[in-house]
């Protein structure tokens, strides 16, 4: 019987967690209230209460496992591609989909108004940081990218990219197709990186996505 609530209680909390996912990255988070997922999930608020302490947790617990999930899909990517140029597609590619899901004024809100759940993001900051080091160092051993690269710096420019593109400011919903923006960024990217036999393989790879 213990058993049977303790899976009834966690498929309640993934509910609220995914239905609080689902409105923060489609307009936000100080925007959405207690009641609002309340009625997304269709239980009452009280309810909530029961499984989280206020609406900071939840915000908390939604990025962590967002955080999770795109860590363990990126690694999934790395590990299956068959070179540097390959992995860094693939996960360009993934990362520009699902980044434009959210609204830009999601990671504002996250910033401004819930400083743990910031850490949280910027913990994945470091993560994809570390990845893309990984794709140069990956790269310059193969002989696809240039053996000069300052591969420091040039990971940081790279984030700063995909950051860049959900900057409303810069590039509001409206006005751009931020998946388009991304794989603009990257193409910009990749070719500062690559050795002749590194280029002719990139361009391969376009126009086998170009012909698929």
């Amino acid at each position: 019987m213990k058993s049977l609530d303790l899976k009834e209680n966690t498929e309640v909390k993934d509910k609220i967690l995914q239905a609080a996912t689902d409105l923060f990255w489609r307009y936000g988070i100080r925007s959405i209230t207690m009641d609002e997922i309340a009625r997304e999930v269709a239980v009452s608020k009280k309810t909530i209460y029961q499984y989280f302490k206020d609406k900071n947790e939840i915000v908390c617990l939604v990025m962590e496992r967002k955080h999770q999930k795109q860590m363990k899909e990126m690694s999934k990517l790395e590990s299956s591609s068959e070179n540097a140029i390959d992995a860094l597609l693939k996960v360009s590619d993934f990362m520009a989909k699902s980044f434009s899901k959210l609204t830009p004024s999601l990671l504002l809100d996250t910033k401004k108004y819930h400083p743990e759940a910031w850490e949280i993001h910027q913990s994945r900051r470091d993560s994809i940081l570390n990845s893309i080091k990984r794709n140069i160092h990956w790269g310059i051993k193969d002989g696809l990218y240039r053996k000069d690269l300052p591969i420091e710096y040039l990971a940081i420019l790279r984030m700063e990219q995909v950051e860049l593109a959900f900057d409303a400011r810069k590039f509001s919903n409206e006005e751009y197709d931020l998946v388009k923006v991304q794989l603009a960024f990257l193409d910009h990217f990749i070719r500062g990186l690559v050795t002749l036999q590194g280029f002719q393989l990139l361009e391969m790879y376009k126009n086998q996505k170009h012909h698929d």
